[in-house]
């Protein structure tokens, strides 16, 4: 198999006849249902296909050429999320509470010295900033978050009460 580099994307010949290799060993059949998930989930259709034109080397199956149960990926990837009804404790004004995240330290050093980033979230109407800091110490995530309250208020035009 060959691809040629056209702008942005690689484009594959498939004109010539291309032939998967697999660690299955060939002596050994196993079920359809091992096939569908060694072959990254293929549908029982393609999976039927391969077959018919011997286009695995070593694709050997016992059994019924179908899928013996719902396989679980495939459930579990259709799956909606489900509403999440609680309605907890939600927040009444702006910075009431945040939410931070800090990560690090990253094995590379960012262009402007970071080894650390600092998620920053207004628990009261999503209010994001993403900050990179070169050391997570007390003095310097202090100042982000000072500098941060400011951002928000300034962003949202909402007065906060006086603490």
């Amino acid at each position: 198999m060959s691809a040629t580099k056209i702008g942005k994307l690689f484009v594959l010949d498939m004109n010539r006849m291309t032939s998967a290799f697999v660690t299955q060993s060939k002596r050994k059949s196993v079920t359809f249902d091992i096939w569908h998930c060694q072959l990254v989930h293929t549908g029982a259709d393609k999976l039927k296909e391969m077959i018919m034109h011997g286009l695995v080397d070593g694709l050997n199956i016992c059994g019924d050429l179908k899928l013996d149960s719902q396989c679980e990926d495939y459930i579990f990837g259709k799956h909606t999320t489900h509403t999440y009804t609680d309605k907890g404790n939600r927040e009444k004004e702006v910075l009431e509470r945040i939410h931070i995240d800090i990560w690090g330290p990253a094995q590379t050093q960012s262009a402007g010295g970071s080894l650390y980033f600092m998620m920053i979230v207004n628990g009261f109407f999503a209010y994001k900033s993403a900050v990179f800091l070169s050391t997570k110490s007390a003095d310097t995530t202090l100042r982000v978050l000072k500098a941060y309250q400011i951002e928000a208020k300034h962003q949202t035009g909402y007065k906060l009460k006086q603490v």
